[in-house]
């Protein structure tokens, strides 16, 4: 079961993990190797192909932030051929904020550091900047992730629908279902979270909001067995946090600063549970795709998994 025990701030988490494992800054991406990517997709059994994003939403439920906006910039005549009435053309403009707790996005390594280091023991500062945006570990090193993806359906294994806001995937439950994990793989772990009931105020302090998600020391089991990439269906963390008196978001931390794990959140996987349910498998082939951005820290995505 997982420990309710405080860790020493001052001392957590006790290791470096992967710090100076590969000789690049793709973190545990280095473990999707040709032979990863031609089993993950031997994987495919029939070609269902699932859409595995969330709607782009505009604000944040708790905070009302603004995080994404849409503006046209033309919709019928062209302006470069006011002249030609049959020259229709109709063209947008996008801009959105990367990290939040409801669109689907892939974070960067470069995204979270703790104790001034990031991932590598690399200081802060030498992976991102405000002048110069990110310098090492960007979300351009990620751009193109094919792998297995196993699911781990928390909410059927205990026998509900879901989990509820605040509640946390247990260690011992990772730890039971670790064995189906095979190095370079993607854990894409399923609470059942949806929007539609609304998002729980946190208590003071928190100004994320009450959110399902997995415990910090989930993490720990799940690195034994080398994954490429930690999904879920939440913004990964449980909030609020067991390890809330250490940092924030301790499964960023752990995973992005000291595994070198990417995070992929707020998943749509209701569809792929219950295909995957009915077919009886939990394995598929995965494909993460973000923009081909040099200095940021993560990008909107739209994962597919095909069955």
């Amino acid at each position: 079961m997982a420990t309710e025990s405080k860790p020493d701030p001052a001392s957590w988490p006790g290791h470096t993990g992967n710090w100076n494992r590969w000789p690049n800054d793709l973190g545990t991406l280095n473990t999707i190797t040709p032979e990863v990517t031609v089993r993950a997709i031997r994987s495919v059994q029939d070609g269902t192909v699932v859409s595995l994003s969330r709607p782009v939403t505009e604000k944040e439920p708790i905070r009302g932030n603004v995080c994404f906006e849409h503006t046209m910039m033309n919709a019928g005549a062209w302006d470069l051929e006011p002249d030609r009435p049959e020259s229709l053309n109709a063209a947008d403009h996008v801009a959105y904020r990367t990290h939040g707790m409801v669109n689907t996005h892939l974070d960067a390594l470069a995204h979270v550091g703790h104790n001034g280091k990031g991932f590598n023991g690399v200081p802060f500062d030498d992976l991102v900047t405000m002048d110069e945006g990110v310098k090492r570990a960007s979300i351009a090193d990620a751009r193109a992730i094919v792998t297995r993806g196993v699911l781990i359906d928390i909410p059927r294994m205990r026998g509900v629908s879901h989990l509820r806001p605040g509640e946390y995937v247990r260690p011992d439950e990772i730890e039971a279902v670790v064995d189906r994990l095979q190095p370079g793989d993607a854990a894409i772990v399923r609470s059942g979270a949806t929007l539609e009931d609304g998002i729980p105020p946190g208590p003071e302090g928190n100004r994320h909001g009450t959110w399902q998600g997995l415990h910090p020391e989930c993490v720990e089991v799940l690195a034994t067995r080398d994954i490429s990439v930690l999904a879920t269906d939440t913004p990964g963390d449980v909030f609020p946090s067991p390890y809330g008196h250490i940092v924030r978001s301790p499964v960023h931390t752990l995973c992005l600063t000291y595994y070198g794990i990417h995070l992929l959140h707020n998943m749509d996987l209701e569809v792929l549970a219950e295909l995957c349910f009915a077919a009886k498998r939990d394995a598929f082939l995965f494909v993460v795709t973000s923009l081909h951005l040099e200095r940021a820290t993560g990008s909107l995505t739209s994962p597919v998994a095909v069955l």
